[in-house]
């Protein structure tokens, strides 16, 4: 009786394993950069917080793992495997569960990548058109904070556990002016406390506190992290200032503390006139 109660437990894994299979993500479109960046997305918009993130590369496995509340106060548990080959990207997605085959995570992890693989290029193309492109509708900035782990799709490094926000900016200038950027003129305003400004922190001292995190991490015994090598990696993928003229756009990284914000104001200075202009985003 107890081999035959295992035969049947066995074939019921095996079953539902086949129908999980359905729903692993196969893609011959798509870079594994990409790959990585919707399904951190995916799984954040199923509710769940990354907990642990490693990129996946060609010939290198990737994962994220995650966990999210549930309605009755139990916690949720998720794994996705990230496959890159030379042709093709392979993901597969599963709550962590022993032998229940519950298949919620995966079915919602496979139909929010799958949306985000099909319409970002086309989102992305339509939003640009309706706001005027480059060409059109004005200066328009985006300023984005990575969220946790999400900066280790950018960096490699996990800034937030050092007490460092990564913030994305991006600028067109679509109007028919030109225009003097200076990165160091953005500020964050404190959702709390009465809304003070924030000034970004410089490159050697995001470097030195990342330095300080990884020897923690890495522990005793472990080589020390190069400061200078985390300084020149802040330093390549931050925003540079630069001229903007009619059509021109830049796009970088700025660092902040660690804290909670409620928008970014940023300035331009009008090259012709040489006054001021403010914009302001509201998080």
């Amino acid at each position: 009786m107890r081999s035959r109660a295992l035969i049947a437990i066995a074939m019921l894994v095996e079953g539902c394993t086949s129908v999980q299979e359905q729903y692993n993500v196969r893609r011959t479109n798509l870079s594994c950069e990409d790959a990585n960046r919707y399904a951190f997305q995916s799984m954040t918009s199923l509710g769940y917080t990354v907990t642990d993130l490693h990129r996946a590369a060609i010939g290198q496995e990737g994962t994220l793992k995650g966990t999210r509340s549930g309605d009755r106060g139990e916690v949720h548990h998720a794994t996705v495997h990230i496959r890159c080959e030379t042709s093709e990207v392979l993901l597969t997605a599963a709550e962590d569960q022993f032998l229940k085959q519950d298949l919620t995570f995966t079915r919602g992890f496979y139909l929010a990548f799958t949306s985000l693989a099909d319409n970002a290029p086309a989102m992305a193309s339509w939003d640009r058109q309706r706001s005027g492109g480059t060409t059109g509708g004005g200066v328009k900035f985006k300023i984005t904070p990575q969220i946790g782990l999400e900066t280790k799709l950018d960096f490699g490094e996990d800034l937030a556990g050092a007490g460092i926000l990564a913030v994305k900016v991006s600028v067109e200038n679509g109007s028919d002016r030109t225009y003097q950027f200076d990165p160091a003129s953005i500020e964050l305003r404190q959702s709390e406390g009465g809304g003070g400004k924030v000034a970004q922190m410089a490159i050697e001292a995001v470097a030195a506190a990342l330095a300080r995190s990884d020897a923690a991490d890495a522990g005793q015994g472990a080589p020390a992290p190069d400061p200078q090598r985390l300084a020149g990696l802040l330093g390549e993928r931050a925003l540079k200032g630069r001229t903007l003229r009619p059509g021109d756009q830049a796009e970088g990284f700025i660092y902040f503390p660690t804290g909670h914000y409620s928008r970014a104001r940023a300035t331009l200075v009008d090259v012709e006139t040489s006054e001021s202009e403010g914009f302001a985003v509201d998080f």
